[in-house]
């Protein structure tokens, strides 16, 4: 399936006016909410007025006229394949051996939303917003955080997952402890969590926490 068929929470948040900005007209909707969501019939006009050739967005496609309008428009586009998870509450919090002593892992707090690090909290309003409203976890090594997992959104009581390590610390495991820490603070919250992966390896690690898979869907970068 390369439509996506279901509204994420990023557009529904879209939708109601508290992340990005949508523009709706008679027959369908382009939303830029991250990604640029396509939904409805095709409107050419808005669509190169907000999509100005070689801009870089990643264009996510929610009816059948609106991929026929992509394709033919832009017939050698960069496509990738992003892989929706099923949201869930309850999650499969795995027993992981205990990180080197080097290595602190701890809550995201006022600290850590201070330092935003892979931009994570960057769409809350403050750190009492976040601790408020947000989950997340982070591992600290040698005075700066190397490894975060974190909602991206919050939106009725529902949040989006963005997870990230720094490069060279990859392989070893940090991530698994920031999801396993964020996702208990979701489920002792009973926040619904949404994972959208990016990649084949990042959909095996949702697995691993519980999650199912939804569905797969192409993007395409314009």
């Amino acid at each position: 399936m390369t439509v996506l068929q279901s509204k994420p929470l990023l557009l529904r948040a879209c939708e109601a006016g508290v992340f990005g900005k949508n523009h709706v007209y008679e027959n369908g909707s382009i939303a830029e909410a991250l990604f640029t969501y396509l939904s409805g019939e095709p409107n050419e006009a808005l669509f190169n007025q907000l999509c100005v050739p070689k801009c870089g967005r990643h264009l996510v496609c929610l009816s059948g006229q609106w991929e026929n309008f992509i394709q033919q428009k832009y017939p050698d586009a960069e496509t990738y394949v992003r892989y929706e998870m099923k949201p869930l509450n309850h999650f499969v919090l795995p027993n992981l051996c205990a990180l080197p002593a080097e290595f602190e892992l701890r809550k995201f707090g006022e600290k850590e939303f201070d330092t935003k690090p892979f931009s994570h909290g960057e769409n809350y309003k403050s750190a009492e917003d976040f601790a408020s409203n947000g989950a997340g976890a982070v591992v600290w090594h040698k005075g700066k955080i190397v490894s975060s997992a974190s909602s991206f959104i919050s939106f009725e009581n529902e949040v989006e997952l963005d997870f990230s390590t720094l490069e060279d610390y990859r392989r070893k495991g940090l991530s698994n402890h920031c999801l396993s820490e964020m996702l208990k603070t979701c489920e002792n919250r009973g926040l619904l969590v949404h994972w959208d992966a990016q990649t084949e390896l990042s959909r095996d690690i949702a697995f691993k926490f519980g999650f199912e898979l939804n569905q797969s869907y192409k993007v395409y970068i314009a």
